[in-house]
């Protein structure tokens, strides 16, 4: 793969069942595309194309932009937006763990993101990452927007925390693997 090949992130998605129903409230897919794009600008092994450009583009062909992209898809997508590769992929995991330490209630966000980098031109998956990440509160305060999983609220904040992280190691280990060096 070379240096500074043109990518395009796509926006993520979600697997059913991720999470919560009201989990697309987050922006998640959204979001964890941002974060990924945060961590490729810092590696400086990519020349990324802007996301409103390829989203404008993508809506106006009326080509899917979210979760897992077909082959054909993909070679559409680079013709299109002239890119050699395309990173896509998928929030797998939201969940949360509680823990008490003394009279402090401890909760821990999780979450695991899987991305992928496609050569748009053979379609052929050229390598896959799983990032986890996590997010601890102590509490959540009544005048905070939040996130209920399952019965426990947490706030959207320690959700994104965890969706950054998750996001920032899944970029490490695809360009360690792709170039043998990390961030």
């Amino acid at each position: 793969m070379n240096k500074n090949a043109r990518v395009a992130v796509m926006d993520m998605g979600t697997h059913e069942g991720v999470s919560d129903p009201d989990f697309d409230l987050l922006n998640a897919e959204q979001s964890s595309s941002e974060y990924i794009i945060q961590q490729l600008m810092k590696s400086k092994y990519f020349t990324l194309i802007d996301k409103d450009v390829i989203s404008n583009k993508l809506k106006t062909a009326n080509i899917k932009i979210t979760g897992l992209i077909p082959p054909n898809t993909a070679k559409q997508i680079g013709e299109l937006l002239n890119v050699d590769y395309i990173i896509y992929g998928n929030v797998v995991n939201v969940g949360l763990d509680e823990a008490a330490e003394g009279i402090v209630r401890i909760r821990t966000v999780k979450s695991n993101l899987v991305i992928r980098i496609m050569d748009v031109k053979t379609g052929k998956i050229l390598m896959a990452a799983k990032g986890e990440g996590k997010s601890k509160s102590a509490s959540v305060l009544e005048d905070i927007k939040f996130f209920v999983i399952g019965t426990i609220k947490v706030s959207q904040t320690s959700v994104h925390n965890a969706l950054q992280k998750a996001a920032f190691q899944s970029v490490d280990v695809l360009i360690e693997r792709l170039f043998g060096k990390s961030n």
